[in-house]
């Protein structure tokens, strides 16, 4: 039995595909940059100039979006868009009242709420994964942060460092701030 949130997306497909185009959906590969953002629906990426689909489902754009929890890349993303992809500009776009910056100010919360919601056992299981102090490591862990600004430089330091990352990519960092929509340039990788 679906879910009604399940069953919404299933109406809302069969619509979709009623409504497009399927020669106007874009099926071929094209290099481009990638913005590494985070999975916020707020981050409004038009900001940058990205458009949205079209309602016959086409989009001109090549940018690659990959929306990660407080937009921390992750490894296979970066290898296969580096790598496969031929991505060599990446934007990480970090956004004022992230969950990070909640999660960091919460953690006790999240960890109450672990304890409420798992099994003894797998909450004993997850502390060992994690280790002690489990408190700090989860925070860590969950690479939380207080202030995007400091974060987005401290991520662009560390993509940068990985050591399969070419000295020819271009690693740039900005801030969006969820009140004005300002896109603002904290790291220019090309400086």
């Amino acid at each position: 039995m679906m879910t009604n949130w399940l069953a919404d997306i299933h109406k809302h497909n069969e619509a979709f595909r009623k409504r497009v185009s399927e020669a106007s959906l874009p099926t071929a590969r094209a290099p481009g940059p990638a913005v590494i953002t985070c999975m916020d629906p707020r981050v409004n990426l038009a900001a940058l100039g990205l458009p949205a689909f079209a309602e016959d489902g086409s989009n001109p754009s090549a940018v690659r979006v990959i929306r990660t929890i407080g937009a921390m890349a992750e490894e296979r993303s970066l290898i296969i868009g580096i790598f496969l992809a031929n991505v060599s500009e990446i934007v990480v776009l970090m956004h004022t009242d992230c969950g990070c910056c909640l999660a960091h100010q919460n953690i006790d919360r999240i960890i109450e709420r672990m304890q409420e919601r798992l099994p003894p056992s797998a909450f004993k299981d997850y502390k060992r994964k994690v280790g002690e102090p489990f408190r700090e490591r989860l925070l860590e862990h969950l690479s939380t942060f207080q202030d995007p600004f400091e974060a987005v430089k401290k991520e662009v330091a560390r993509i940068r460092a990985l050591p399969y990352t070419p000295n020819d990519l271009i690693v740039h960092g900005l801030v969006y701030t969820l009140a004005t929509g300002e896109a603002e340039v904290v790291v220019d990788g090309d400086a």
